[in-house]
């Protein structure tokens, strides 16, 4: 029985190293098994993500998140005072008492910065690492599918009690 968690773990971290080894192409495989591995883990990568980002998430699924900040990510973008006007521009539907939790946040013009790609990715493979030392992934396998040194790991662990 040990074995077969042993050999399912490490499916899990070679099938990890080549899906956080970088940003993947929009519409592309390795984009979808991102997806897939967000909606698994929702709990652990929303609470890593930037807020915008997972609120965008929660709302619009992480294929719609993934779509919006590949058009808008690292920008600011214009936020209308309604929630259709919203779905009109961005094609994410927001239920209006969320919306306006939201539009409290823009800036004297209207705007909101977005998150960009990259932290959106850095923060999915942050979760990603907690997911893996929640599971007992021993270090040396981390530093070896995460490309992250034992420093690291024993920041992320000082950090987070429950791992």
């Amino acid at each position: 029985m040990a074995n077969v968690e042993t050999n399912n773990r490490q499916e899990n971290l070679d099938e990890w190293f080549e899906l956080f080894s970088g940003l993947p192409q929009r519409h592309s495989e390795r984009e979808i098994r991102l997806i897939k591995f967000c909606e698994k883990n929702k709990v652990s990568i929303m609470s890593a993500m930037p807020w915008l980002a997972s609120e965008f998430a929660e709302h619009g699924g992480f294929s719609g998140l993934f779509h919006f900040i590949h058009c808008h990510g690292g920008r600011k973008i214009y936020m209308p005072k309604e929630a259709v006007k919203f779905l009109e521009i961005y094609e994410i539907n927001i239920p209006q008492h969320k919306y306006k939790r939201i539009y409290k946040k823009v800036d004297s013009s209207g705007y909101l910065d977005a998150p960009s790609n990259w932290g959106v990715f850095i923060a999915i493979r942050r979760a990603a690492m907690q997911v893996a030392m929640k599971e007992d992934v021993p270090a040396k396998l981390l530093t070896q599918t995460f490309g992250i040194t034992m420093r690291s790991i024993r920041l992320i662990k000082s950090r987070n009690a429950f791992l």
